[in-house]
């Protein structure tokens, strides 16, 4: 078996002080709340467990009492060590709505958000969005929620809402973008330059016969999607009708399309 003295870095003469304040540092550096090592912080609570009580359990008694009455500053410490895990160490979390551009999913740049914290103060924080994010998604920065108290730092919850966009609706992770074109295209084909969200350029091809409400699907063009293909774009063809008058009919085909 372990030394438990070897496993808080004391001697076997340590004072009551002296193990306790070994005890605390130990625990409060390997507490898996704090990013410590979960097999280290048992090894510390077994070791400090196995010092403060060398012999078989005693009959239990309600809270701050034993066989001969009150406890005193020894159950006091016990219940210190009972609940330590229980104790509000980490600091409070921050949750905002951020609205972002379409475009911006698409980029890897920092983002400074202006943050309120919880007691009125006012923080710049920098953030990269995460692939796979889309509308009204909360996502948990670790560590970067109110850090003014001990204890590990609280998370920041960034709600994203992406805004309305005047060419693109979104579909999941994929995107639809409308493109009109005439009643002549349509009917003859033509090809289309589209730009893309993320500022690529590509040429799209419309055959003969292309009838209105038709969607023709780009690959992987569409939202990024986390540990996946991305997203799908659909060009939807709105074919323009031209207004003609009765006077239009009597002239030739080419000439009024």
């Amino acid at each position: 078996m372990t030394n438990p003295y070897s496993v808080l870095g004391v001697s076997q003469t340590a004072s009551e002080d002296e193990i306790k304040q070994a005890y605390r540092k130990l625990a409060k550096q390997h507490h898996p709340d704090r990013g410590g090592d979960e097999e280290k912080f048992k090894a510390v609570n077994e070791a400090y467990d196995n010092i403060k009580n060398p012999q078989p359990k005693q009959p239990e008694y309600p809270q701050g009492f034993g066989p001969d009455g009150f406890q005193g500053m020894g159950g006091f410490e016990d219940l210190f060590h009972q609940h330590f895990k229980k104790r509000v160490l980490r600091n409070q979390d921050i949750r905002i709505t951020y609205y972002i551009e379409l475009e911006q999913l698409f980029t890897k740049s920092q983002h400074d958000l202006n943050v309120n914290t919880n007691n009125g103060g006012k923080r710049t924080i920098s953030i990269h969005i995460p692939p796979g994010v889309t509308h009204g998604v909360e996502v948990r920065y670790a560590g970067y929620g109110e850090n003014n108290k001990p204890g590990p730092a609280g998370s920041l919850f960034v709600k994203f809402m992406i805004k309305s966009h005047s060419e693109y609706t979104i579909e999941e992770y994929d995107l639809v973008k409308r493109l009109n074109i005439s009643i002549r295209e349509a009917m003859t084909g033509t090809d289309k330059i589209i730009t893309t969200p993320d500022g690529r350029s590509l040429k799209l091809n419309i055959n003969p016969g292309t009838q209105s409400k038709t969607r023709l699907r780009i690959p992987e063009s569409g939202l990024p999607n986390r540990n996946k293909p991305n997203g799908s774009l659909y060009v939807e063809i709105n074919v323009e009708i031209p207004k003609l008058t009765i006077d239009d009919l009597e002239k030739p085909l080419k000439d009024i399309l």
